[in-house]
């Protein structure tokens, strides 16, 4: 309907005590026509794997209702399961450094093998880092987006997007064909802040989206934790400063599941065989840098990142202050 966003739809319902009894309050000629357009939304949600939630349905996300302006409406691809508690957000920039990157993924992963959903943006940068490393980890992740259930953003995202609505969950409040703007970017930040228990960001210059996030959470009452970073770095402005406000500290990956009163379970090391075991033996023989790992194994540098992480979850190696693999566990 023209003119009546999330708050007011939320008020009307209320207040008639059913949505179809707040639709019969409006003006019918209006109504006939915002009806044609609700159809055609849903006939494109339904076209791409998308089914529709109401904010008056069983299954809304009860963590959205705290918002003053919880979506009336979400599209969503997977199981609604799947944003279930506990869920921690991280997110950060989308030029995200080494250092960003590895730390987002070392934190999904420590998240997703505790049972905790992970919750993201799925922007470059450190939500993808996020999201691929949950998925990895054969976690709970949920994206959401800033644009239509049907529209891949960025392109280069399509398959990633792909992958968490058959594994995890997508979700939208735009409706279906809608390309976003400007300012539905940092207005889904708020759904990600809502469903989690914890924001982390992780690496956010000034100005970053990430922050507004962290705004919403601390609206909510939710905590908000941070990453160090060093003083020089341009891309961690945003959340050192944020950190020196009130963040929480993050200085190992365990600590988010800390905050939520959770005992991280011991690392036991991976099973070394397959891809985890081509990297550890490369690291064995001396390669020092992921480069260095790819060359040696044959193997891409994306997927590299991601075993090194999980590696680095499990104490076999570290990385130093420049980047450099250490092994921290020595093998015959």
């Amino acid at each position: 309907m023209p003119r009546l966003g999330d708050v007011g739809v939320r008020a009307l319902v209320e207040s008639h005590g059913s949505a179809q009894n707040a639709l019969a309050s409006l003006d019918p000629s209006a109504c006939q026509v915002a009806e044609v357009s609700a159809h055609e939304s849903i006939r494109l949600a339904e076209r791409s794997g998308a089914h529709v939630v109401a904010i008056t349905d069983a299954h809304y996300p009860e963590r959205l209702r705290d918002l003053r302006d919880a979506p009336a409406v979400l599209f969503a691809r997977g199981s609604m399961d799947i944003a279930a508690a506990p869920a921690v957000a991280i997110v950060g920039t989308r030029t995200a450094t080494d250092y960003g990157l590895r730390v987002a993924k070392a934190i999904a992963t420590s998240c997703a093998r505790a049972g905790i959903c992970v919750v993201s943006g799925l922007a470059r940068g450190i939500d993808a880092a996020a999201h691929e490393a949950a998925l990895a980890a054969a976690g709970r992740t949920v994206a959401v987006l800033g644009t239509g259930i049907d529209i891949a953003y960025p392109r280069g995202h399509r398959m990633l997007q792909e992958r968490i609505a058959h594994e995890g969950l997508v979700l939208s409040e735009q409706v279906p064909g809608d390309a976003g703007h400007a300012g539905t970017f940092p207005r889904r930040n708020r759904i990600i802040a809502a469903l989690a228990d914890i924001t982390v960001v992780v690496e956010a210059g000034e100005g970053s989206g990430a922050l507004i996030t962290a705004d919403h959470a601390l609206e909510l009452g939710r905590t908000v934790a941070c990453v160090p970073n060093a003083i020089d770095v341009p891309t961690a402005r945003g959340s050192n400063a944020l950190l020196k406000a009130h963040a929480e500290p993050i200085l190992a990956p365990d600590d988010v599941l800390r905050l939520l009163a959770m005992v991280p379970a011991p690392a036991h090391g991976p099973a070394l065989d397959g891809v985890s075991a081509q990297c550890w033996h490369a690291v064995q023989r001396g390669a020092q840098t992921t480069a260095d790992v790819a060359r040696m194994t044959g193997l891409a540098t994306r997927d590299v990142t991601s075993v090194l992480a999980l590696l680095e979850i499990d104490g076999l190696l570290a990385f130093d202050a420049t980047g450099r693999i250490r092994p921290t566990l020595l093998t015959t």
